[in-house]
């Protein structure tokens, strides 16, 4: 994979204050056979403006413009259309790489079993604290748990290990791309990318680390996240939507029943959690939608799940021991803590 082009996706929606570093960043990567695509996903500040400087820059910087905002998933696998790379790499706009970057993404996809290798991720403004190495799927919800998230990077033994990984700088094979048809658009955000690197299991190749691949990563206050104009209740509701189709897509059948009532219980006990601690009903009222989301999406979620059954190498219980959480309920119990969810 020497001469290896990479074509690097950016999805960006309201990414004004994030893109200019970003860009310039990328544009100093040590490994010069890259192409930019950015997509932009009908934004309403002023990014439109900061592209088309960089347009006009060289052939390196491909501008895309959807005329309604159709959501990350969607937005990489159209963008894709227009990659000339045999390795597609996903990144955030809200980053910043470093120069060697993809150069550790070159070496481990020489490995023919590896289908796809994240960076590891540093807060942008807290340098030396890891944001995620990747991590393990909680069974019963398809959720991230991060692997190292808030260790020192200068004092952690970080490794090339098998993840799940997330798309916030994310190289794919374009061939692995093709044999899970890209990210599920139905999903469109939140947990696309755990849902996508899930399947890429499946089908038998491994997601992996790249430990000197090292990408600094916003991580947005809540006021910055509301200029992507994102209530809560749709937080909610896409991660209770996502949740149970991911389970009934990619889990082999014997799995999904005592998985999908594990998820559908605890779903119903943090929302009344949120609604008494914090007397709010978005919880609750976006959990039950993603249910019934489900329900009148069925018969479209089996169809793609005949699709990904199809591709399956790695047995469920391989990836148990691979790339799950094994302790599922004590990981959650944790969270709910964390949140302030459990007295």
């Amino acid at each position: 994979m020497k001469n290896t082009l990479f074509s690097i996706i950016i999805a960006n929606f309201n990414g004004e204050k994030y893109l200019e570093t970003c860009l310039n960043s990328v544009l100093k990567s040590s490994y010069k056979n890259f192409e930019i695509i950015i997509i932009d996903d009908a934004s309403t500040d002023q990014s439109l403006d900061i592209l088309i400087r960089y347009k006009s820059g060289g052939p390196k910087v491909i501008i895309l413009e959807n005329k309604k905002n159709i959501g990350p998933a969607a937005s990489r696998n159209k963008a894709l259309r227009n990659a000339k790379g045999s390795v597609i790499v996903f990144l955030d706009n809200d980053t910043e790489v470093t120069p060697s970057w993809l150069n550790e993404f070159n070496k481990l996809l020489k490995n023919k079993n590896i289908g796809a290798v994240q960076s590891l991720l540093l807060d942008f403004k807290k340098r030396n604290i890891i944001q995620m190495g990747g991590g393990r799927l909680i069974s019963f919800t398809g959720w991230l748990k991060p692997l190292l998230q808030g260790f020192n990077y200068k004092g952690a033994t970080v490794t090339d290990k098998d993840i799940v990984g997330v798309s916030a700088a994310l190289a794919v094979k374009k061939s692995c791309f093709y044999v899970v048809k890209g990210f599920d658009e139905k999903e469109q955000k939140y947990t696309e990318d755990l849902d996508f690197c899930w399947r890429i299991w499946i089908a038998g190749f491994r997601v992996v680390l790249a430990s000197k691949s090292i990408v600094y990563h916003y991580t947005k206050s809540i006021a910055e996240r509301n200029n992507t104009k994102t209530s809560k209740f749709e937080i909610y509701y896409h991660m209770s939507k996502n949740s149970i189709r991911s389970m009934i897509k990619n889990y082999e059948l014997k799995n999904i029943p005592l998985n999908l009532l594990f998820f559908i219980g605890i779903n119903i006990i943090r929302s009344l959690l949120v609604l008494i601690r914090r007397k709010d009903a978005s919880a609750f009222a976006g959990s039950m939608l993603g249910i019934v989301w489900n329900i009148i999406s069925l018969d479209d979620t089996l169809k793609n799940r005949m699709q990904v059954q199809k591709t399956r190498v790695f047995s469920d219980k391989y990836l148990f021991s691979s790339i799950f959480d094994n302790s599922p309920i004590r990981t959650y119990i944790r969270i709910l803590k964390e949140s302030k969810l459990l007295w």
